[in-house]
């Protein structure tokens, strides 16, 4: 996959740049002694955003909106196409191994791959997909995973499904892994037996026999940049910046920082970690629009202050606006809507199902449902009897 530049902005976003830039007025003759050694030149200024741009998370996996449309577009057109071909597959196989009578019902045009397939739509998909992240997040916390580890299985599950379909791996089953996986990639020792035990009709081989593949789909890129590091040295910056060496704000102090860190961290849980800000925003932006969407005024403040460039200041708050607008506009499905969802999907992943299905329907509209009344004599002492129509044998695969 090619790399794709990302929707970001240059930021400073902690210190600002030592030393300054200075020419000597004066005679323009150069009178330095040609004896002492060079002065070394200063090192270059590195932001933190610098830094994430050197990260494979930058490299592998950030995107634009437009990139990642089109991402998700191709890797549902070829789920839909391995769907395809497993359905064609499976009836290929009765075919072979079925009566006359069954082998012309599979021929016909009712059971057709385009006639019987019926998947999800890509929209379907990304709800599906949303409803069962929020499942992964209550999962982490029914066995109390730290919040590092939770964001880090949502992480790889958001991968995971960049590169393949839920056409093809149901996500209950790959949210299992990711959870596990992540814990073991954030030190959060839980062995699998402990693990499957607690999970509903899972037994360790389930998790395990999926872990190579999502490790492969993850590219082997195991360490995740989250913004929560990046928000707790907001919060040490916002200090230094606001409140010392006197405070800018007459009613902002360590406390009220405190609480702005403390709701921005609870807004990370509750809309970064579900939506797609991780792939189109680096983790100090998200960390930024945490904070300015929890408390505007605060924010502000520290923005215009950190930033005394105007083009730089409305660049970045342009950026952020858009990283809160995007972290927010994530539709998670009702249960009901994913238990329509997850039928559809549940005949894609088993077309053997699927077949049975289409076939009791047809016998069922080939039966009778009701005898066939005969002709009433017109006899009046005759006395008129309906005769049963004997329904031929439903076939059956």
């Amino acid at each position: 996959m090619a790399v794709i530049k990302q929707e970001t902005t240059s930021e400073k976003l902690r210190g600002e740049r030592n030393g300054s830039d200075t020419f000597s007025k004066g005679s323009t003759e150069d009178t330095s002694d040609q004896s002492k050694p060079d002065t070394p030149a200063p090192k270059p200024y590195v932001s933190n955003d610098d830094l994430y741009r050197r990260s494979s998370q930058y490299k592998l996996w950030s995107y634009t909106s437009a990139t990642l449309l089109q991402i998700r577009q191709d890797v549902y057109k070829e789920g839909v196409k391995l769907a395809k071909e497993r359905l064609s597959e499976t009836k290929q196989n009765l075919i072979r191994d079925s009566t006359p009578e069954v082998v012309e019902l599979l021929k016909s045009h009712e059971f057709s791959v385009d006639s019987l397939l019926d998947p999800p739509n890509l929209t379907e998909e990304n709800k599906f997909l949303t409803y069962y992240s929020k499942i992964l997040l209550n999962t982490g916390d029914f066995f109390r995973m730290p919040t590092q580890v939770k964001a880090t299985a949502a992480s790889f599950f958001k991968k995971f499904y960049l590169i393949n379909s839920a056409l093809e791996y149901h996500p209950k089953s790959v949210l299992y892994t990711c959870l596990f996986l992540a814990a073991k990639s954030e030190n959060y020792f839980m062995s699998i037996e402990s693990f499957a035990s607690k999970l509903p009709n899972t037994e360790p081989k389930d998790v395990l026999d999926l872990e190579f593949i999502v490790l492969k789909s993850l590219k082997f890129t195991l360490l995740v940049h989250h913004p929560f590091r990046p928000l707790y040295g907001l919060f040490l910056d916002t200090q230094a910046v606001l409140l010392y060496p006197s405070p800018m704000m007459y009613d902002v102090n360590v406390d009220t920082l405190g609480g702005l860190y403390d709701k921005a961290k609870k807004w990370l849980v509750d809309y970064a970690i579900i939506s797609d800000v991780e792939l189109l925003f680096t983790p100090p932006q998200i960390a930024l629009a945490a904070m300015y969407d929890t408390d505007k005024r605060i924010t502000d403040k520290y923005l215009k202050r950190k930033f005394s460039d105007t083009n730089e200041y409305d660049q970045l708050v342009h950026t952020i606006v858009k990283c809160i607008r995007k972290a927010k506009d994530v539709e998670i499905p009702s249960k009901d809507e994913s238990k329509l969802i997850d039928k559809k999907l549940f005949f894609v992943l088993h077309p053997e199902r699927l077949l049975k299905k289409k076939t009791k329907q047809v016998n069922n509209a080939a039966a009778p449902t009701d005898a066939i009344p005969q002709p009433t004599s017109s006899n009046e002492n005759s006395t008129a009897v309906a005769t049963p129509v004997t329904p031929a044998a439903p076939l059956s695969i």
